[in-house]
């Protein structure tokens, strides 16, 4: 047993605003993307056939519930979706039919009728478009019902028993060989008493895993959505004896290439290829081929920097619609701008090029169009200063108006003459007031690489996508990496493009689709500078990482383990939790808090696992398969190295010998470090022999810990909780007992663990503040100040967290004791942000 201790120990107030305001945003979480079925397209011994039982058919009794997403995107076919067979010569199916520009969903019995009709919008006809289908079949009451995106069809009279056991299979099956254009993920079957879940998050094979890990299903011809999301998927390659230039158009869906006579169109949606003379002569010469899109205008503007073959313009538009040129000004530079960016402001009404190379000089002056004198003009911006540079990465202005830009090759100077160094860095840059912040700038471990032209912002403004590869190899690759924006944390999130970069113009472009979910990279390899090839790849959002496709190449059963173990103990917890939600701990600050506890509350202490266990949430704990506690035998270098690889073998591939190396011993040469880190895993190998369901595993020079159901994290059940919304789902904050005993090693400041950290509180944050009303609501005072004080702890100037806290206060301590807290709130609020706190006491508690 261990005293209960803190709740989260803090970092300093300011840098928790920041994370707290970075949990507002929405998180993209990896979802279960899918199985797609081979369909008439496809020959019929091609054709996929899931059978969601394999061997023996459960029975359902009384009732009988399958609920699945479905995507459609067949305009052609009839085709079953799904079919029940119940081996007493009974049989139902969802079939699909699109007649006369409608698609329709049939629920029928087989060879006999069909008892209901949904008419589905023809705009849902997409490949990652998702409905939710739900087929509830009333055994007892005779009826069926039909739930489509939460709207019901029902229909009775289908002769059921008050039992089923029915082999289910969607596509192919023993009756029907049509299948449409579909997929289908996150299938739950089941009744009252029993439930199957199974995400169809596989990657390869025939074998179907439920959530626990239990190979239940078979599918033959699969086609594994997750894939899509991982593997860039070849698109188009051309060969041009010219320069062509190229862009996305969102609004037409196609890519357009443009050369010195025609326009190529190509249909990324529909796989078609048109190409169209233009109605007039392209006005200047295409040296490198640069251009951006504006959607307002729907022109696209074709512009080279510095024309040095001497003709008249140095920029174009070019109508999208008719494919009418019409000359923009002789606009140039005296020297050429290699891999420079350029970007709209927000409203795509100035157009502005910042950085570049050339004439063997690095380049940081940002220039904006003049519409009316057709020129560049340069603007000056304040605030931080941006390297002179090339190669690196811009986004397209936000809605503040505020334009990311990462990376690059340069120097201070921005002659090449002293050498280029590789910049990691980003800035935002605001074209409104025309100033700059720097963010951040990292050092990444892996070899040296620049990012391609363009960043894609995530949606809720938390992470940027871009693809980096190291140019300086002539073949070379591109991947994927997702950064945070907030302190620059990175994943590759992408398997590899090979590339051939022997040429200064060789360009690289990344786009993202909305309209499909799709990311789309542009390769243009020039081999001449009149001879190029042009590939385009597609990749399905959200993007998979490399851990989790390295993960996926382990056993299932390694793999999912310790999730198996999560999701069977989270109930059990999750009702503990409750009991629990009403205990107290003592807090070292303010003083009025610790005044809140009584001798006797902050003296409880906290049960919980003590056997294969580790505690990293309050006091680092760990007790051996006895169930002894073996903390002792953890030095301070061997708890770090153990918690090093421990949490970077949760979500991620694991940690590298030279991580260790420059991590743990950052102060001495990597080389000279061998002997040391060896001695070091030694000692926690013989550590770790004591303890069951854990070992550590070197591959690829990568250290790595394996799991199974013996092994208890209480940081990994909380993380696994959260993540999957169990808190806000339930209305209640998820394992309270284990959230109470502490942040995340609180007592170790060592700087690589701050992104953990933070991930975890964010990740806390959602789930805490759904349910703080529905508490104090309900009249549970006690414990809605409870939840106020988590909330504070994260973010101690929330809001939310003092309103209830104060509400929480009054209801139990009385007005003046609400008031005080509030005095010394506001107090501590004027000192950390220099400005009054805006809500006076009497409108949160009344006077």
């Amino acid at each position: 047993m261990t005293k209960a201790s803190r709740i989260l120990l803090l970092h300093p107030w300011v840098y928790r605003i920041l994370v707290f305001a970075a949990a507002l945003g929405s998180c993209l979480k990896l979802q279960a993307q899918g199985l797609q079925f081979n369909s008439n397209d496809s020959l019929m011994e091609k054709r996929t056939s899931y059978s969601v039982f394999k061997q023996e058919n459960p029975q359902f009794n009384d009732e009988l519930t399958i609920a699945f997403q479905l995507a459609l995107w067949d305009n052609s076919h009839l085709g079953y979706v799904l079919n029940l067979a119940d081996g007493k010569n009974n049989s139902y199916s969802l079939s699909y039919i699109y007649l006369n520009g409608t698609p329709y969903l049939n629920f029928n019995i087989d060879s006999k009728s069909n008892k209901i009709t949904i008419p589905l919008s023809a705009a849902r006809l997409s490949k990652r478009t998702w409905t939710a289908i739900k087929i509830k079949l009333d055994l007892l009451g005779d009826k069926a019902t039909v739930w489509v995106n939460g709207k019901p069809y029902g229909a009775s009279g289908f002769g059921f028993a008050g039992s089923i056991s029915p082999a289910i299979t969607f596509g192919k099956n023993s009756r029907y060989s049509d299948v449409p254009n579909m997929a289908i993920r996150n299938l739950e079957v089941g009744d009252a008493a029993q439930r199957y879940s199974f995400p169809l998050d596989e990657w390869e094979g025939q074998n179907v895993h439920s959530s626990n890990g239990d190979g239940i299903g078979f599918v033959e011809n699969p086609v594994w959505l997750i894939n899509e999301s991982y593997f860039w998927k070849p698109l188009l390659s051309k060969s041009f004896n010219e320069v062509v230039g190229l862009n996305f158009n969102q609004q037409k869906q196609s890519m357009v290439l443009f050369g010195s006579n025609s326009v190529t169109q190509y249909n990324v949606r529909n796989d078609e290829e048109s190409s169209n003379p233009y109605q007039n002569a392209l006005p200047m010469p295409l040296l490198l081929g640069k251009s951006i899109i504006n959607p307002k205008q729907n022109k696209l503007y074709a512009y080279e920097v510095n024309n040095a073959r001497g003709r008249l313009s140095g920029m174009a538009s070019l109508d999208l619609k008719d494919l009418n040129w019409e000359v923009k000004g002789n606009a140039a530079l005296p020297s050429q701008r290699h891999h420079h960016n350029v970007f709209y402001d927000k409203d795509y009404h100035d157009l502005y090029l910042f950085g570049g190379y050339g004439s063997f000089r690095y380049y940081n002056d940002f220039f904006k169009f003049d519409t009316l004198k057709q020129v560049w003009q340069p603007v000056v911006f304040t605030g931080d200063h941006i390297d002179p540079r090339f190669f690196s990465a811009c986004s397209a202005a936000d809605a503040n108006n505020n334009v990311y830009i990462f990376g690059g090759i340069g120097n201070q100077s921005g002659s090449q003459v002293v050498g280029g160094m590789h910049f990691y860095d980003l800035y935002r840059v605001n074209l409104t007031n025309h100033t700059i912040k720097k963010l951040w700038e990292i050092k990444p471990k892996e070899e040296a690489f620049v990012p391609a032209n363009n960043i894609i912002l995530s949606k809720d403004g938390k992470y940027f996508y871009v693809l980096c590869y190291p140019h300086e190899r002539p073949k070379t690759s591109l991947k994927l990496y997702k950064y945070a924006i907030q302190d620059g944390s990175y994943e590759v999130v992408s398997g590899e493009i090979p590339v051939t970069s022997e040429r200064i113009e060789t360009d690289v472009n990344l786009f993202f689709n909305s309209d499909a979910n799709e990311f789309y990279c542009t390769t243009q390899e020039f081999t001449s500078p009149v001879k190029s090839g042009i590939k385009i790849y597609s990749l399905a959002f959200p993007p998979v990482s490399y851990a989790a496709y390295l993960k996926s190449k382990q056993a299932k059963s390694t793999t999912t383990g310790l999730y198996s173990y999560v999701a069977g103990l989270a109930a059990v917890l999750l009702v503990a939790g409750v009991a629990f939600i009403y205990l107290k701990r003592k807090k070292a600050k303010p003083v009025q808090e610790t005044a809140d506890l009584t001798q006797d509350e902050s003296a409880l202490e906290i049960m919980g696992n003590k056997v294969n266990a580790v505690y990293l949430l309050g006091a680092f704990t760990v007790y051996d398969k006895n169930g002894k506690d073996i903390t002792y035998l953890f030095s301070p270098k061997i708890k770090q190295l153990f918690i090093l690889i421990l949490l970077n073998s949760r979500d991620k591939n694991g940690v590298t010998s030279r991580r260790i190396s420059t991590t743990l011993w950052a102060d001495k040469d990597v080389a000279k470090t061998k002997n040391i880190r060896g001695v070091t895993l030694n000692h926690l190998r013989s550590i770790l022999a004591d303890l069951e369901g854990i070992e550590l595993a070197y591959v690829n020079d990568t250290y790595s810990f394996t799991v199974s159901d013996a092994f208890f994290c209480d940081y990994f059940v909380v993380q696994a909780s959260l993540n999957n919304g169990q808190g806000a789902a339930a209305l209640e904050v998820p394992h309270f007992d284990l959230i109470a005993r502490g942040g995340l090693l609180p007592a170790m400041p060592d700087v690589w663990l701050d992104d953990f950290k933070e991930e975890y509180e964010e990740a806390l944050m959602p789930a805490l503040q759904p349910v703080i009303k529905n508490t104090y609501d309900e009249g549970h005072f006690k414990k809605a100040l409870e939840i106020s004080r988590l909330i504070l702890n994260i973010d101690p100037f929330s809001d939310a967290g003092i309103n209830y806290k104060l509400k929480a206060i009054r209801r139990t301590r009385g007005i003046e004791h609400a008031r005080r807290t509030y005095d010394d709130f506001i107090a501590e609020y004027k000192r950390s942000l220099g400005i009054d706190y805006p809500i006076p006491f009497d409108k949160i508690c009344g006077k």
